[in-house]
């Protein structure tokens, strides 16, 4: 190949992945193509988490109270594997302030520990200082987690014994 040719073949795959569109690193991630690009929110400038929770099959452990064989849902798993957080917002993201007749709905199925005690959540808004805490209990289990700023949030979680951590964005309400 000539050097001419292995310039261009190289100028014509950053192209590919320059003009991907909102959420293709995202499907490229889970390897599975983007159906349409549309406008999607994002959490406020400078941050680096997706407010886009796009469905995919939740691992085995936190598939109880889920109707099929293989249910599929927004989730964004913690760091250490030990919890996730389940969105319910196939058609809109979790937002800041909270939007009329939507709520920040998320359910925590835990991995390890699910029995002991309230989930304690210290989250903390990138690049800012903001912090707050949450309590869900009994935990695991459902919550509505507003938050007050848009963007994104790094989530500290204790229950019990044990510890996980997520990023979670928030998009303007």
């Amino acid at each position: 190949m000539t050097r001419c040719a292995l310039v261009l073949l190289v100028a014509v795959a950053l192209a590919g992945c320059a003009s991907g569109g909102s959420g293709s690193s995202q499907a490229a991630a889970n390897k599975e193509p983007v159906a349409s690009v549309s406008p999607t929110p994002s959490p406020a400038p400078g941050t680096a988490c997706s407010v886009n929770h796009r469905p995919k099959v939740l691992p085995r452990w936190a598939r109880s109270g889920f109707s099929g064989p293989k249910p599929s849902v927004g989730y964004v798993l913690g760091d250490s594997g030990n919890i996730a957080a389940i969105m319910f917002v196939s058609h809109h993201s979790l937002s800041s302030p909270p939007v009329a007749g939507q709520n920040n709905k998320i359910l925590w199925a835990a991995r390890v520990g699910a029995v002991d005690g309230p989930l304690q959540i210290k989250a903390a808004l990138g690049g800012t200082g903001q912090t707050v805490t949450r309590t869900v209990d009994p935990a695991p289990g459902p919550s509505i987690i507003d938050l007050p700023s848009p963007g994104c949030w790094s989530f500290d979680l204790t229950w019990g014994t044990h510890h996980d951590h997520l990023q979670l964005g928030y998009a303007s309400g």
